[in-house]
């Protein structure tokens, strides 16, 4: 340490400087105070003034007690009774989000008194205040057929409460049986059918996730369906997520040239046609759906699949309506012809795939020498002449 720096560590040894380092101290702790309050107001600022007013103990001291209601009518009522517990563990409840961040016109008690008609009104007014920390999700419903449902006057149309209960929250990702179950709140008559298919026994009663869910096929939350022009043309494309997956697939020894084959044929070709040229057109070619079913598909050897070689024939005739047993009995299936499917029809092209190569090969080769014959014997004369 030199002269000048023992001299500094002398006078702060004095009462003077210790003076001074406290004035600096505070100094340098009300910078890091108005720091502080800078960076909390530059944050998103809380939904509602009242979210200092009134946290969730105030809300739930009422709220606890069973058998709150908000009537609308002698048949109509708004159950209000929230679980604390169940709100805990809920992902709101998780991160700490306060009830007036949500219902924003709520400073106090009494209550302000409801604008909607009904429940079912009161419950569509508060989506747009999911927005406010979900703006992605619900860009994603605004463009699906829920939400244009709405828009035409049909309250029923889900929302975002009818699928994530706000006061029992909890990511729907882990469990695809419990997304199928909550599509069976509104949609009973489907979800009847779909248990019966291959694809919902599998899910339903043996936990299977490998199989699809209503979400695979109509997406989470801009649902799409057969109402969108679209959605029948492309649906093949749907199929093909597994059906063409080969490593998923091999676990249930299900072919996986279903998609190409189809693709190769008269319907495929046409359809592929039909999405490059016309995408917001329908196509009157059959997709996977038309022969197989959409909510019903079965397993090819199941008595009751559309598909099954007893029930082919009227399957075809569906579309068309002259098709006689020949017209049926000359579909392949989705297997290319070999050896062990359809042997007769493989031998049969193989032969004609050696055959006619052959034959042309060896036109081709007479054809040849004999203009080089032709031209030596020309030759010959010529020389015979001279």
């Amino acid at each position: 340490m030199n002269l000048s720096e023992r001299r500094q560590w002398a006078w702060f040894g004095k009462p003077a400087g210790w003076f001074l380092g406290l004035v600096v101290l505070a100094i340098a702790l009300a910078a890091v105070g108005i720091a502080s309050a800078r960076e909390a107001a530059q944050g998103d600022p809380p939904p509602n003034p009242s979210a200092v007013l009134m946290g969730n103990r105030e809300c739930l001291d009422c709220h606890a007690q069973p058998g709150m209601v908000l009537p609308f009518s002698d048949d109509d009522a708004l159950y209000l009774t929230i679980d604390p517990i169940l709100f805990g563990a809920s992902s709101h409840g998780r991160r700490g989000y306060a009830c007036v961040q949500c219902h924003l016109d709520i400073s106090g008690y009494p209550h302000p008194q409801a604008s909607a008609g009904t429940s079912r009104e009161l419950r569509v007014s508060m989506v747009g205040v999911c927005q406010n920390c979900h703006a992605g999700a619900q860009e994603q419903y605004a463009g699906g057929r829920h939400a244009e449902s709405v828009a035409g006057g049909n309250l029923e149309a889900a929302i975002c409460s009818d699928c994530h209960n706000p006061h029992a929250l909890n990511e729907l990702g882990a469990s695809r049986t419990k997304i199928a179950k909550t599509c069976e709140g509104c949609h009973s008559q489907i979800f009847d059918v779909y248990k019966e298919s291959v694809h919902g026994d599998a899910l339903l009663n043996d936990f299977n996730a490998d199989v699809p869910s209503c979400i695979d096929c109509h997406d989470y939350h801009g649902t799409r369906g057969p109402t969108d022009p679209s959605f029948h043309l492309f649906s093949p494309d749907i199929c093909a997520r597994c059906h063409a997956d080969e490593s998923l697939m091999a676990k249930y020894g299900v072919n996986t040239q279903v998609f190409d084959t189809y693709i190769s044929d008269f319907h495929g070709t046409t359809v592929s046609i039909f999405e490059r040229i016309a995408p917001d057109q329908q196509t009157n070619k059959p997709v996977c759906v038309d022969c197989h079913g959409v909510h019903d598909i079965r397993k090819p050897t199941d008595e009751n699949s559309n598909v099954i070689k007893q029930n082919l024939l009227g399957t075809c005739q569906r579309c068309h309506v002259d098709a006689t047993p020949n017209f049926s009995d000359a579909w392949l299936g989705h297997y290319p012809p070999d050896l062990e499917h359809y042997a007769v029809v493989y031998l049969v092209d193989l032969f004609y795939k050696l055959f006619i190569p052959g034959t042309l090969t060896g036109m081709g080769f007479f054809i040849v020498t004999d203009i080089l014959r032709q031209r030596r014997e020309g030759r010959g004369q010529g020389k015979n002449h001279a």
